[in-house]
């Protein structure tokens, strides 16, 4: 089997990500997990790419539109998600997004202590311990 490398696309504010499962695109006020089985196709077309939901008979495709990127980049972008599709997609590819509002950065104090000061603070009482029993003895 083969590992898919991750993938990433940005065009203006939007970020899309694919690692060989969903893909995700990131913007400023949400964020969408598309499956594979529910992208019809993807195209890439100069400097934007389209991510085109199945949809019913009944129902206009959603499509997930990312303007502004790297042309090679989008070409290879779409040919990577477009190798990893079902062969059977589902058919009504709106059902199976999901949509939520982004993730906020975590907060200084949630990640830990900054280790770097902490660090550098142990070593100079360290240096200043050797200096004080180097002059004693």
């Amino acid at each position: 089997m083969t590992a898919t490398p991750s993938l990433v696309l940005r065009g203006g504010e939007s970020v899309l990500r694919f690692a060989g499962g969903p893909v995700t695109l990131h913007r400023p006020d949400k964020e969408h997990h598309i499956p594979l089985a529910a992208i019809s196709f993807v195209h890439a077309e100069g400097r934007s790419l389209a991510i085109v939901l199945t949809a019913s008979g009944a129902n206009e495709p959603t499509i997930y539109r990312v303007t502004d990127v790297d042309e090679a980049a989008a070409l290879a972008f779409g040919e990577a998600v477009t190798a990893a599709l079902p062969a059977e997609p589902a058919p009504d590819g709106a059902e199976l997004v999901t949509t939520r509002a982004p993730r906020a950065p975590e907060p200084p104090a949630a990640r830990g202590v900054a280790w770097g000061p902490v660090a550098a603070a142990v070593a100079a009482v360290l240096l200043i311990a050797l200096a004080v029993f180097a002059a004693r003895g």
